[in-house]
């Protein structure tokens, strides 16, 4: 007879429940959050297992690795998705929560969510801590900004080791300020040089690998967006066509219908943050910044013109994902094209 699993996972505990084909209740209990201890309480209760369900979280990705190692046939539950069913109990605790899951594996009215590689798992890890050493270093220069801007010194924008060498320049060993810049500059000095050894890392990557550098043939693509994309899709295969990428990134806009009513609203801002911002970003280089021409280009400015800039930029970064895709399945490179006399 086959056997469902639905496990609530937790940081220290995971409550198990085990229910046979017709839905009737063999197991529940609860075990360490650990791989191990897990393989050996299914092994024991359910070694019929046909599916094993969890949902998403911290911890979903390094278990699906572990117990997908084991030979478990483990899925992963879009935590919306198993949110909208397990709300609807009257009564919630792990028990429940498990043992809705398991009737969710069971009936198989779920959706199942890609969980990357390890490889892009640790190429993620490294791109999101240089994202947030560009956040603190954006954060240490607006603030040494802001103080020196209340005693009238004001200078153009400048980053990195400039920026520095302008506050210095300014204000000097003799300033009234310089004993509380002192500290702050010397923070943003280490994480300038841990920025930097970071995009050495990314930019040796980026080299190595073919895929990475056909990505940035197209124009506002760089070196980490082309990276960034590259292991936040991790398997191309998995979408059905280009155009569910925009979708899957947050670049599509929602629907509201119901009877008479059909409301098309803002973009659903869904799925990896990261790599929609840096997408925006490149849409904004290639219509501002890019002068050769092309006909994305062509056809953002109009939508512009007709639209406004910013939701030209919007449906820009969407092709862009799409054109990022097809280039990568179809082992091809971005493509300039004429201008039309």
């Amino acid at each position: 007879m086959k056997q469902y699993v639905g496990l609530d996972v937790s940081q220290k505990e995971t409550a198990v429940c085990v229910v046979d084909e017709h839905g009737r209740l063999i197991f529940e209990g609860r075990a360490r959050s650990d791989p191990g201890a897990l393989a050996r309480i299914l092994a024991k209760k359910a070694p019929l297992a046909e599916r094993v369900g969890f949902e998403t979280g911290a911890m979903s990705s390094w278990l699906w690795h572990e117990l997908k190692r084991i030979g478990l046939p483990v899925v992963c539950i879009d935590a919306r998705h198993a949110h909208a069913v397990l709300s609807v109990r009257m009564n919630k605790s792990d028990e429940n929560d498990a043992r809705g899951l398991a009737e969710l594996v069971r009936i198989g009215w779920y959706r199942e969510v890609a969980v990357k590689s390890e490889a892009s798992q640790q190429v993620r890890a490294l791109l999101v801590a240089r994202s947030r050493l560009v956040a603190i270093r954006r954060d240490l220069e607006n603030q040494v900004r802001s103080m020196l801007k209340e005693y009238g010194l004001i200078f153009p924008r400048a980053i990195a080791g400039q920026f520095r060498r302008r506050v210095i320049e300014l204000a000097g060993d003799e300033h009234v300020l310089w004993h509380v810049l002192l500290p702050l500059l010397s923070v943003h000095d280490h994480v300038c040089c841990k920025l930097e050894e970071l995009d050495r890392q990314i930019r040796e990557m980026a080299r190595t690998d073919e895929t990475t550098r056909r990505l940035m043939t197209v124009p506002g693509i760089g070196v980490v967006t082309a990276l960034t994309f590259r292991h936040t899709i991790d398997d191309p295969s998995r979408f059905r066509s280009a155009a569910s990428v925009g979708a899957y990134l947050g670049l599509t806009p929602r629907r509201r219908q119901s009877g008479d009513m059909d409301t098309i609203g803002h973009v659903s801002r869904w799925g990896d943050r990261l790599l929609r911002t840096y997408l925006f970003e490149a849409a904004s280089v290639l219509l501002h910044r890019t002068k050769r021409w092309c006909a994305l280009k062509a056809w953002g400015l109009r939508l512009a013109k007709r639209n406004g800039m910013k939701k030209a930029q919007v449906a820009v970064a969407r092709k862009l994902a799409v054109i990022l895709h097809c280039i990568w399945v179809d082992g091809t490179s971005f493509e300039w094209g004429k201008e039309p006399a």
